[in-house]
Parts: structure tokens; C-alpha cells; sequence
């Protein structure tokens, strides 16, 4: 509640005391509508009042109205007496069950604290002697019992962006809280008694920023807003990966890597970690050389005006460059009679990157060695005239790539 508020309340109950003990002589009967105090009634004459009831007791009629409890006004009661036949020079005295007296046929008076008063009306003459007594009673609000709106925001958990939590720190000086109203500025509302209040935001493509607003509402039926403008990036659903094709691996490797990823807003950027320490690269799709075999774990990362969205690896074999290996055989005789000759093969092949997995021999004769053997004989049986012959060398490399060797020879005739 507003500290003005609170002076003007002690202000002037201060002059309703003191006025109460100011010793005043009765007015004339055509004046006794306005106080016997000289002092500015409460509130001033720019009050208004309203909500105004008249009660008869008796001979007598009291009409009562109140101003409003809310802030920037002060609940404030106006009592006014009327009854036939009073002669002049009479007083009215009003008791208002506060402690608090004053005397008037219109008078004003403010009850600091909520509760029901019985206000006590007693028309005396000019002898002192009573003429009438009337009652009334009114219930009262009592001041400050507009409540202060104030609230803070909290995102629990980072994973979730767009769900936040709210909580209500509004106080009311007189009285309780009974209503938290909350705008959310996204075309829905909620109320609840409670202060706390969990919020989720819609996913939206976009960044958005809410003016929520908090309306507080006391059990004096006042009144107070806050705002605080929230701030949530935006969502999106996005799901999915990439392909990793590999061109030319035995001759000269690469890969286009081509996101597949689901639901990326117009406008995104595509950059490509390949965890080979060669720095990033941006574009979709792309390519990509390898130098060295390795299993490498790609990541791709989609932002969008700067901000991440989404990031999503996978891991991609490669065989790097120069992984074709080389098919290469020495051969020689190893012994020679007059029938018979014995050939040795001796495979001299080799691979820059990786290493050879397979060894296959294509013989004469229908013969095929692939155990893995790097020297291989052969026995030849010399005929009546010279004969030539071929020997195939296959390698393998643990890429899956190949090399051919042929080598020839010739068995001399017997």
C-alpha cells in the first residue's frame, strides 16, 4: 500500500481527536447541517461518496454513504441526521464506536481497521437534555486495503524454454488476498487463491516476448496490476538426421553429407563439425575428404539467426586418401630337370594407408591359392617345345579395395 496513503489516515485521525475535544458553542438551527468542528471535513470537499442508506430510528432518520476503500481514495462514512420538530439551538452528537465523537447533523469519520461499528446519535437541546437517541450500524473496510502487485518469473528447467513458473510476492497492508488473475498475454488467462502459478507458452517459431500481467484482488474487493514483460525464444519441432555417401573409396574418397532433419524454420544455417580437426564448415549440402582412415563422430548443427535450435552426430567411417593398395610379385626358379621345372612367386605388394587383408593366386592348371600366402611354387612339366604361362596376384586391402598383379614366364621345352 502507498505510504501517502498511511500518513493521511494518521493525518487526519489526529484531527478527528483533536477536534473532538474542542469546547464549540451551538449554532443557530438554520446552521446545524455543518460541523461544530472548524476543521475541513475528511476527505475534503472533493470527496464523493456513494452506496447510500437511510435508516429510521425512532423519530429520527440517518442517511449514511461511504467513499471508496481503493487507493488513490479512502474509505470515508458520511452520517447526516434528520427528525421533525427539533427545536433550534439543538446538537447532534455522534458516537462511532471507535472512540472517536463528533458533533454535527452532517458528519464524517474514518474506521482505521475493519470491523462492524454501531454508531451512537443523541439530539440534546440547548439545555443539555436529551431529546432523541439513534443507532446505526455500518462495516467497515478500514484504510489501506488496497494490496501492492508484484510477481517474478523462473525457467526450472533449461531444457524447456518455453515453461516457466510465476510467483506472487503482492502484499495488502489491511486484510487478504484472495484472487491472483493472471494475463498471459497469449490470449489465455488463469485465476487461483494461490501464489504460485506454472506457465507453459505455446512453441512458436519465433522469439516472442509477453507482457504478463498479475491482478491482485483483496477482500476489500481493491485492486492492483503488475507487468513484467517475459521473454521466450523460440521452439521448434525438429527431428531427424543427415546421410554420410562415400564416393570413390578406392581411388579417391569423399563424402556429401545431406541433412534429413524435419521441421528447420526457413532460413537456418547448417554447420558441420567433422571431429578432424580441419574447423567447421557451413552449407547444405556438403563435401567432404577424409585424409585419414577413422571412425569420426560428424555432428551438425542447425542456428538460426545466430542461436542453436538443433544439434543432432552420428558416427561416419572413412578410409582416408591413398587406400588402394599396390599388387606387386617377384617370381624366380627354384629348380629345373630335364621333365620338370619349380616357379616361386614371391608377393612384393604394399598399401600407403591401411593394411592388406588378402592374398588370392590364379594359377595354371586351374589352380587358386587365396590363404593368405605371400610366396606361393608352382611346378610346371616341360613339354616338347617352349611354354608360356600367367600368374595372377589379387591383393585386398581392409578397405575392401583391390590390385592386380600378372607375371609371365616361360617353361623351356625338354
Amino acid at each position: 500500500m502507498r505510504n501517502s496513503q498511511l500518513f493521511i489516515v494518521l493525518y487526519l485521525s489526529t484531527a478527528i481527536v483533536l477536534s473532538a475535544c474542542k469546547k464549540e458553542v451551538d449554532k443557530p438551527a438554520d446552521q446545524q447541517e455543518t460541523t461544530e468542528d472548524n476543521s475541513p471535513p475528511i476527505g475534503g470537499a472533493t470527496a464523493v461518496f456513494r452506496d447510500t442508506v437511510s435508516v429510521k430510528d425512532g423519530e429520527v432518520t440517518i442517511t449514511y454513504a461511504k467513499s471508496d476503500a481503493c487507493y488513490p481514495s479512502n474509505e470515508i462514512f458520511s452520517f447526516t441526521a434528520s427528525a421533525a420538530g427539533i427545536p433550534a439551538g439543538a446538537k447532534y452528537v455522534w458516537e462511532f464506536g471507535d472512540g472517536k465523537s463528533l458533533t454535527g447533523t452532517t458528519v464524517r469519520n474514518m474506521y482505521r481497521n475493519p470491523a462492524t461499528y454501531t454508531i451512537i446519535l443523541q439530539i440534546k437541546n440547548s439545555a443539555d437534555v436529551l431529546i432523541h437517541k439513534a443507532s446505526v450500524s455500518v462495516k467497515a473496510l478500514g484504510q489501506q486495503v488496497t494490496p501492492t502487485a508484484i510477481f517474478s518469473s523462473a525457467l526450472p528447467d533449461i531444457n524447456y524454454l518455453n515453461n516457466m513458473t510465476f510467483t506472487s510476492r503482492s502484499t495488502v497492508p489491511t486484510g487478504t488476498i484472495v484472487d491472483h488473475l493472471w494475463d498471459w498475454a497469449d490470449g489465455t488467462t488463469n485465476n487461483s487463491s494461490n501464489s504460485f502459478m506454472p506457465k507453459n507458452f505455446p512453441k512458436v517459431p519465433e522469439d516472442k516476448t509477453y507482457n504478463v500481467k498479475l491482478i491482485v484482488s483483496a477482500n476489500s474487493g481493491c485492486k492492483d496490476t503488475a507487468s513484467l514483460n517475459v521473454f521466450v525464444p523460440a521452439s521448434y519441432n525438429i527431428s531427424g538426421n543427415f546421410t554420410a555417401e562415400q564416393f570413390d573409396a578406392c581411388t579417391n574418397e569423399y563424402f556429401v553429407f545431406t541433412p534429413t532433419a524435419t521441421g528447420v524454420p526457413a532460413g537456418a544455417v547448417y554447420t558441420w563439425d567433422f571431429a578432424d580437426a580441419t574447423g567447421l564448415v557451413t552449407g547444405s549440402p556438403v563435401k567432404k575428404q577424409f585424409t585419414y582412415q577413422n571412425d569420426y563422430d560428424v555432428k551438425m548443427t542447425i542456428t538460426l539467426k545466430g542461436k542453436i535450435i538443433y544439434q543432432t552426430h552420428k558416427p561416419v567411417r572413412a578410409f582416408g586418401q591413398n587406400i588402394k593398395p599396390k599388387a606387386l610379385m617377384l617370381k624366380n626358379v627354384v629348380s629345373s630337370t630335364s621333365t620338370k621345372e619349380i616357379w616361386a612367386f614371391y608377393s612384393q605388394s604394399n598399401i600407403p594407408h591401411g593394411y592388406l587383408t588378402g592374398y588370392r593366386w590364379e594359377m595354371p592348371f586351374n589352380r587358386v591359392d587365396d590363404n593368405f600366402n605371400t610366396i606361393v611354387e608352382q611346378e610346371y612339366t616341360k613339354a616338347a617345345t617352349p611354354t608360356n604361362y600367367s600368374v595372377l596376384l589379387i591383393v585386398t586391402s581392409n578397405t575392401g579395395c583391390k590390385d592386380t598383379a600378372v607375371a609371365n614366364i616361360t617353361v623351356p621345352a625338354k
